[in-house]
């Protein structure tokens, strides 16, 4: 796991983000951020999957599976509408916000994606 926490270093640090500001993105304490750069403890599959989009990269990349970053080149990626951008909903300032106020705009992200992938579903058996 020695590659996963210094890309996780190396990805960060390009940013130009702390692992305190790192760990507000994801309601995570600096400690945790920490943790995983040290190798002491590793993100579950659905932080690995946020922090691969947040980075914009392939969590077989953050494993050190492979070392392309993304799964297509610029041009592949405009063809297909994906351009590279930033998941907004990871980057939203939360810091300051009540524990409570935090949960409910989780859970209406999760509402959002679930209306409309059920939409989307519905439309293609019609």
């Amino acid at each position: 796991m020695a590659v996963f926490q210094n890309r996780l270093r190396e990805l960060r640090k390009a940013l130009g983000l702390s692992q305190e500001k790192l760990g507000q993105k994801f309601n995570l304490a600096k400690s945790t951020i920490s943790q995983y750069e040290l190798g002491k403890r590793s993100p579950d599959s659905v932080m690995l999957t946020k922090l691969a989009d947040f980075f914009n990269v392939t969590v077989d990349y953050l494993l050190g599976r492979t070392d392309v970053k993304t799964p297509y080149d610029t041009e592949t990626c405009i063809e297909r509408k994906c351009l590279f951008e930033t998941k907004s909903y990871y980057n939203l300032d939360k810091s300051g916000l009540p524990e409570e106020a935090i949960k409910q705009i989780d859970e209406y992200i999760q509402f959002i994606k679930h209306k409309y992938l059920s939409d989307e579903t519905s439309q293609k058996k019609d």
